[in-house]
């Protein structure tokens, strides 16, 4: 009975002993991501790329060089001397045909969440005595750092969130795996200028927001509701279909559609309130186009299309040229969680589903369906929050089946190896930018070089 009672004690502190690991992990993750960040970041703008802001993340920040660091909304500076010197080109501005008027390509709501930092860049190049041109030395490396600050968040938030329905242990892996097994890292550090940090944090901001609200209704929450809402649509308009989640909080079948219509009704003044905060939120980007095109609403983009009668689904979904479950296939869990998933998870498969449905079929039909030049498909980057909601629920359904939990932990790892691997060689330029074929996939396997 001695040894029985030894080895029950001994297993006892051996969990405890994990538990308290875990625990500690689970508490410093998200600064020791970003620790990691800052080391990748510092890695990659010393040695493999000159300036922070670039390609799709100069369109989107303009705004602020020009209605800032110029002074002048119109454009007309910005166009004159674009960029600090740093092209010859305009980038990410055109003239709208009917009233020669400048147009920027992107919405205003990366600069919004990009501010904080423009401000800092701008108070160190005053002090310094830089050119303040929105381009030079502290422009470049503090708002170029502002995607790592937001995945950080997002990722703060995505634990929060977690914590409420699911194991310690279970957030813990959930973390790990959309931080290093998917394209999130990258999308952080590398082009971390990109909306899809901004949108990543936005829409998991949203799901907690969300969660709270239909718990609890407050102002404070209603609020953040609100802005939240109307940033995910200023960053990237079609995320608006995101919002779907707010109304469609636990809904399984009709008579939850018709439970949530009641209580929606129940808080008509809060809830007419939060539409009219989200429009006006929403507001000065109309205004932007109004002024522009002599129009409310218009497609900002000139060379944007849409093949909505040959969507390229495969090739989103599966091609090695940019398919999101090729290049992170460990998403391929979270596609199964939605089977296995229960309680609060279960509640929100039929809008996951459709919300994904919906973004996958309008992203298979954009004309430039694989996004051009980048690591993975960058359009799924947004959604890893809801994602993880349903990764949790796989790995919380694989941890109570010993052999199964066994068999998915070693894969997963594998594969978050794997992925870590594959950003290094995008990186270092190992794997193309775009148009990966097959051919070259299985040449370059593993390659350091």
């Amino acid at each position: 009975m001695t040894a029985v009672g030894d080895s029950d004690s001994r297993r006892s502190e051996h969990r405890s002993l994990a538990d308290r690991a875990i625990r500690a992990a689970l508490l410093h993750f998200v600064a020791a991501t970003a620790a990691l960040g800052l080391v990748g970041y510092a890695y990659v703008y010393t040695f493999l790329i000159d300036a922070p802001i670039h390609s799709d993340g100069v369109s989107y920040y303009v705004y602020l060089p020009a209605w800032i660091g110029d002074g002048d909304p119109t454009f007309e500076t910005l166009a004159r001397d674009c960029c600090g010197g740093f092209t010859a080109d305009p980038i990410g501005i055109h003239r709208w045909p009917e009233t020669k008027r400048w147009l920027a390509v992107h919405p205003i709501g990366v600069a919004i969440l990009m501010l904080p930092f423009f401000l800092v860049a701008h108070a160190l190049s005053w002090w310094s005595n830089l050119p303040r041109d929105g381009f030079s030395f502290y422009y470049q490396y503090v708002v170029g750092a502002a995607g790592l600050a937001y995945v950080a968040a997002g990722l703060a938030l995505l634990r929060q969130l977690l914590l409420r329905h699911f194991s310690e242990a279970v957030v813990l892996a959930t973390l790990v795996t959309i931080a290093f097994g998917t394209n999130l890292f990258h999308y952080a550090v590398y082009d971390g200028t990109f909306s899809h940090a901004f949108s990543f944090f936005l829409i998991v901001s949203l799901l907690l927001l969300a969660d709270l609200w239909w718990e609890a209704p407050g102002w404070p929450t209603s609020i953040g509701l609100s802005v939240v809402a109307a940033l995910i649509v200023l960053v990237r308009h079609p995320n608006a279909m995101f919002l779907a989640f707010v109304p469609l909080y636990g809904v399984r079948r009709s008579s939850d559609l018709a439970s949530n219509l009641h209580r929606l009704w129940q808080r008509r003044g809060l809830v007419t309130a939060m539409i009219g905060m989200t429009m006006c939120g929403v507001a000065p980007q109309l205004a932007v186009y109004k002024w522009a095109t002599t129009h409310w609403i218009v497609k900002s983009d000139p060379d944007g299309r849409f093949t909505f009668a040959s969507p390229h689904l495969f090739g989103t979904l599966f091609s090695v040229e940019r398919g999101v479950f090729f290049w992170s296939p460990v998403l391929l869990f979270a596609v199964a969680g939605l089977w296995v998933a229960r309680g609060w998870a279960r509640g929100w498969v039929a809008v996951t589903v459709a919300v994904l449905l919906a973004n996958t079929y309008l992203m298979a039909s954009w004309y430039m369906w694989y996004f051009g030049v980048g690591y993975g498909h960058r359009a799924y980057v947004d959604a890893l929050g809801v994602f993880g909601i349903y990764l949790a629920a796989f790995f919380a359904w694989a941890a109570e089946r010993p052999r199964v939990a066994t068999a998915v932990r070693t894969v997963t790892a594998a594969l978050v190896v794997l992925s870590v691997l594959q950003t290094m060689q995008y990186w270092t330029g190992v794997i193309p930018g775009e148009k990966t074929t097959w051919d070259q996939y299985r040449a370059l396997f593993l390659r350091v070089r």
